[in-house]
Order: structure tokens, then C-alpha cells, then sequence
């Protein structure tokens, strides 16, 4: 008998080991392909919430630190005098004997008058803005106890841009009535000042800072913000600070302060908070026509991909992490629109 031979047969052990050697080297690629892959979608995920996120504290910072000092339709006498039977100035509100005021601990930045409302009859300015770099958590009278050590401060006062309508004041906030040559600060629960033809400007009082946070495991930096406030049920004399979080992923503040030494409007030089002294900061001998503004941005989670040995440059001071965030650095020059002026601008 005779068998038929068959067409066909199996890989041989090579034909085998070739094909593996092929497949392992395609699974290979598509493997890292997927990585590749997701380290993008990773960085570019964190970049987008890293611009996002420095954008709105930028945001946040250059419109408060542009009105630094706005005083509504006030253009009279300097701020710290108190009205008398020859002047004509802007004045505490004084309700049954209790004149607007905060109660407790207040946030005191340095100098004689530089709290959240100005004291009458000072022989020191008004302090609208004012700064430092931290070098303990507790600042500003022990106002705030978890600043982050290394990192700017910057204190703003002001009144806001828009008017509110006479009887619709907020019970938690105060506020400035004025012309031209007086004005009123009063809390927003107590019966509107008599003064005619006078506009009404919510006061404000903020201080920014950074703290850190836990989220979810994760030691996060916050941009926080102090402001004044009162309860809708408590008196003038009865104000506090709040703490409101901001933004997170903000990890350092820096700011350099433009001054102007010859009363002709243009920045001679920028300075940074601790090379300013009092006659600066209450603007008698200079004045302060800007603030260029540094903001960090670290992302929420490392990247064990990157190493990130960067120096960066905030203007008042230099920081190098050496670890595994990404971050982006924002900077911006504000110029404080009253500066320089002899009217207050709307």
C-alpha cells in the first residue's frame, strides 16, 4: 500500500522563533506607543489646568491691585484726617457710640495705620497697599496662622468701581458714601449716611496669600484671600476677616513694586517689599504707580517622568523645587490707575 504524501506541514522551530521575535518587537511599539500616549494626554491635562488656573489668579490680583487705593468720588483732604469744623474729609461711621471697626484680632500689616480701617487724626498715612515676604505661618497680628513660609504678601484697600443703590447695602459688608470732598464709611446694616448728591461704593480690605491644603491625600497650595465681613446680625464694631479659597495649584507670590521718585508719573526703579520703607509704602516722598506681578503655578500630582530642577524668578526672590511637579510661571505689570493723579478716576 502506498500512502499519499501531503501538501502540507507545520512551522519549522526557526519559522517559530522568528515569527515571536517579530510579534514581541510589534506589541513592543504598540506598548510604548500607549505610554507615550498617555504622558501626553497627562501633560497636557496638567498644562491646560496649570494656564487655567494661572490665568484667573492673575486675573484676580491685577483687578484688585489696578484700584488699590479707589476712594469713590472722594478727592478732598488725605484719607487718615478726620472731618472737624474746618475739614471736610472722609470719617468713620459712629452708630450709638460704636464706631465702624473690626472686632478682636485684626489684620494688622506693619506701620501705624494700616488695619482694616484708617485711624483719625494720624499723624501716618492711610496705607491702601502694602507687602512683605513671609517668613513665619502667622502674619498680620496672627490674622492669618497658615501662611506658607517663602512666599509674598500683598495687602490691597479699596472701594469697588460700580455703586450700590441707596437702601440696597448688604447687611455683611461695609461701604464708603461720598462726594467729592467727604465721605463715610458705615456698615452696610446700619441707616444709609445723610449725605446729598453722594455715590456709594462697597469698602473692601483683602490680603493674598498661600496656605496648603490636603486634598484626597495630596498636600495641595491654595491662593487665599482675607476680607472683611460682618455678620448680618452684628454691629458696626463688630467686623472680622474671612478666609475665602481662590485658586489651587498657586504655589509662590512675588511682586516688585514701580516707583516713581520725581512726581512725573513714569517708574524710576522697581523694588521688592523689604527694600521700601515708610515714606514709600504711605507714598509722602515717592509714589508707587505699579506692581508687577509674579505667580507660580505647580500641578496637583507629580509626574515621576519629570524631573524638574528649574530656577525660577518671581522678582522679589528667586525658587528652585528639585522635584517631580510641573509648573509655569506667570507675570504681568499692573499699573494702579490712581497713581500719580491729582482726581481720583471712576
Amino acid at each position: 500500500m502506498h500512502r499519499i504524501k501531503s501538501g502540507h506541514r507545520g512551522f519549522s522551530l526557526a519559522e517559530l522563533l522568528v515569527a515571536m521575535a517579530v510579534g514581541l518587537i510589534v506589541f513592543s511599539g504598540v506598548i510604548g506607543l500607549l505610554i507615550a500616549s498617555d504622558e501626553t494626554v497627562s501633560d497636557t491635562v496638567q498644562r491646560g489646568e496649570m494656564q487655567e488656573n494661572g490665568r484667573l489668579a492673575m486675573a484676580l490680583l491685577s483687578k484688585d491691585v489696578m484700584m488699590a487705593g479707589y476712594w469713590g468720588n472722594f478727592t478732598g483732604m488725605d484719607i487718615h484726617e478726620a472731618a472737624g469744623a474746618d475739614i471736610r474729609a472722609i470719617r468713620l461711621n459712629q452708630v450709638n457710640g460704636n464706631k465702624v471697626a473690626v472686632q478682636g484680632a485684626d489684620c494688622l500689616g506693619e506701620g501705624e495705620n494700616n488695619g482694616s480701617f484708617f485711624v483719625e487724626n494720624s499723624d501716618f498715612f492711610f496705607r491702601f497697599l502694602w507687602g512683605t515676604h513671609t517668613t513665619f505661618n502667622q502674619i498680620f497680628n496672627g490674622c492669618i496662622v497658615d501662611a506658607v513660609v517663602g512666599s509674598d504678601v500683598l495687602q490691597v484697600k479699596r472701594v469697588l468701581g460700580s455703586t450700590t443703590e441707596q437702601g440696597n447695602e448688604k447687611d455683611t459688608r461695609y461701604y464708603l458714601i461720598s462726594t467729592d470732598n467727604q465721605g463715610i464709611i458705615y456698615a452696610g446694616s446700619d441707616a444709609t449716611p445723610d449725605i446729598e448728591s453722594a455715590d456709594i461704593n462697597e469698602y473692601l480690605h483683602h490680603i493674598y496669600y498661600i496656605a496648603e491644603e490636603m486634598r484626597g491625600g495630596l498636600l495641595v497650595p491654595v491662593l487665599k484671600r482675607k476680607y472683611l465681613y460682618k455678620t448680618a446680625n452684628s454691629t458696626g464694631n463688630q467686623g472680622q476677616l474671612k478666609t475665602y479659597n481662590l485658586v489651587e495649584g498657586v504655589e509662590k507670590l512675588g511682586f516688585l513694586y514701580g516707583i516713581d521718585t520725581d512726581g512725573d508719573a513714569t517708574v524710576n526703579y522697581y523694588a521688592k517689599a523689604n527694600e521700601l520703607d515708610r515714606e514709600d509704602w504711605e507714598q509722602e516722598r515717592s509714589t508707587i504707580m505699579s506692581v508687577r506681578i509674579h505667580i507660580l503655578v505647580r500641578a496637583l500630582e507629580q509626574d515621576l517622568s519629570i524631573d524638574n530642577t528649574n530656577i525660577y524668578d518671581l522678582g522679589s526672590y528667586t525658587y528652585q523645587a528639585n522635584d517631580n511637579y510641573r509648573r509655569t510661571l506667570f507675570t504681568t505689570t499692573v499699573k494702579i490707575v490712581n497713581a500719580g493723579k491729582e482726581v481720583w478716576r471712576n
